[in-house]
């Protein structure tokens, strides 16, 4: 069973609005799982329903292939918005307070602090801290108790440059130590740059899911060159695979029809004697994809 989690018509109501909506999703192990939506998509809902602070209306999710229990619950760490932390008080008591709420140990505090990189300050005052390292701390305390998945809500909400690439490394850190990451964020470049895989909310309901490299490599415009344009052009108005031709600069680009790849492309240019000197596809990028998703969801 490679799933850690498993959603099935996950719906919620909050009187005439769903904010969750019939939604199915399935996390594997090891994958760092984004949940990618403008405000009001149901991400915060979902992850609060998955975390049991929320009950849902219907539908159910399953953890580790089993219905959800407090002995699954033990084994998933997870911060909703911003945890509280006691201003006058050091990183490292806070997380002795968190540690004896969840009654574990504290023989690990030190190894997580490192791991957030925060242990040359874990007798500094919270209050002391920039928000990128408390929301460091805050990721320190989902961590505690060694879960397996870890679900963190807009992890980089709020943070300049330098914080939202210190917690993305921090995230792809902690997920290369083998722990399954779960998050929320409405910004695309980032979850473009940190996760596995992605799925597409828009008032509760799920538009797409599936790897991110999967949807960056979703490209249906082509480019073409050959050393003798005219003939490249005569050829391809015969060839039903792509529409939309036209010239830029000494290039003809257009759209491949549905099920029409770049080699289905070349093999026929090579069977009617033309040699490319120029063949690509045009990466999109996930903001492309994400605002045509939403577009065609209309």
């Amino acid at each position: 069973m490679n799933a850690v989690l498993s959603i099935e018509r996950l719906t919620k109501r909050y009187g005439h609005i769903h904010a969750i909506d019939q939604l199915d999703l399935e996390v594997e192990k090891g994958s760092i799982y984004g949940l990618l939506g403008p405000n009001g998509s149901g991400k915060t809902t979902t992850l609060g329903i998955i975390l049991d602070i929320i009950k849902p209306n219907e539908g159910s999710y399953r953890w580790f292939g089993n219905e959800p229990s407090h002995h699954s619950r033990k084994r998933i760490g997870g911060t909703l918005e911003h945890p509280i932390f006691y201003p006058y008080l050091s990183a490292e008591n806070n997380l002795r307070i968190i540690a004896r709420i969840k009654e574990k140990p504290f023989d690990n505090i030190g190894e997580i602090l490192k791991t957030v990189e925060l242990f040359d300050r874990k007798d500094d005052k919270f209050r002391t801290f920039s928000l990128g390292m408390k929301q460091r701390l805050a990721i320190a305390s989902a961590l505690i108790g060694n879960p397996e998945v870890l679900i963190l809500d807009e992890p980089t909400n709020g943070l300049d440059p330098q914080g939202i690439a210190e917690i993305r490394n921090l995230v792809i850190k902690i997920a290369n130590d083998g722990i399954s990451v779960i998050l929320a964020s409405h910004l695309l470049d980032e979850v473009q740059k940190m996760c596995t895989h992605v799925a597409v909310l828009k008032k509760g309901k799920k538009l797409y899911s599936g790897p991110v490299d999967e949807v960056l490599a979703m490209s249906d415009t082509i480019e073409l060159g050959a050393n003798n344009p005219e003939i490249l052009v005569n050829a391809l108005l015969d060839f039903d695979g792509i529409k939309n031709l036209h010239k830029e600069g000494n290039l003809l680009v257009g759209k491949c029809a549905e099920g029409v790849s770049a080699s289905d492309v070349n093999e026929f240019l090579i069977e009617k004697g033309i040699v490319l000197s120029h063949l690509n596809l045009r990466k999109k990028t996930l903001e492309d994809q994400f605002l045509e998703i939403l577009h065609q969801s209309k």
